[in-house]
């Protein structure tokens, strides 16, 4: 039988990807697993050649990291049920990077993650994020689409 004991959801704090922590909360809640809720931050470093400006880059990343505890923490306060295990990481790096190697680090039996985030413009530009975790996760992932989201069919 299929056990998911260590859950993953990965989280841009959108409204695709709150939907995909519910489904993660009612996949715990069946299985008595163990949830993790993962945001990525993609540091923003101050290239040599950018010496002039006077962008303060540490002070950005330290800013984007603390409002994202407090995001984390509200979800954790509002959204996840007292009798599901939960806890955060907030990690560094291209986001797609970080939540495969996450995963394998902690062994985790399931990925649960929105299939939108950011953006078309992005997706075009970037790629998208769910669709690389989903070709190279060391485990199951399980992506999760907005329900106003429409697909045109051919």
């Amino acid at each position: 039988m299929v056990a998911f004991k260590n859950i993953i959801v990965p989280t841009d704090f959108s409204e695709h990807s709150l939907r995909a922590i519910d489904y993660g909360i009612e996949i715990a809640e069946k299985f008595a697993s163990h949830l993790t809720l993962v945001y990525v931050i993609e540091p923003l470093l101050q290239a040599a050649d950018l010496t002039w400006t006077t962008v303060d880059f540490e002070e950005l990343n330290r800013a984007h990291k603390s409002s994202a505890d407090q995001q984390l923490k509200q979800i954790l306060d509002e959204r996840i049920p007292k009798a599901v295990p939960c806890d955060t990481a907030i990690l560094y790096g291209k986001p797609f990077v970080e939540i495969l190697k996450y995963a394998k680090e902690e062994n985790a039996d399931l990925i649960v993650m929105a299939t939108h985030g950011r953006g078309a413009i992005t997706h075009i530009l970037m790629g998208s994020t769910a669709e690389k975790v989903v070709r190279k996760a060391p485990c199951p992932v399980l992506t999760v689409k907005h329900p106003k989201h429409l697909f045109a069919m051919p």
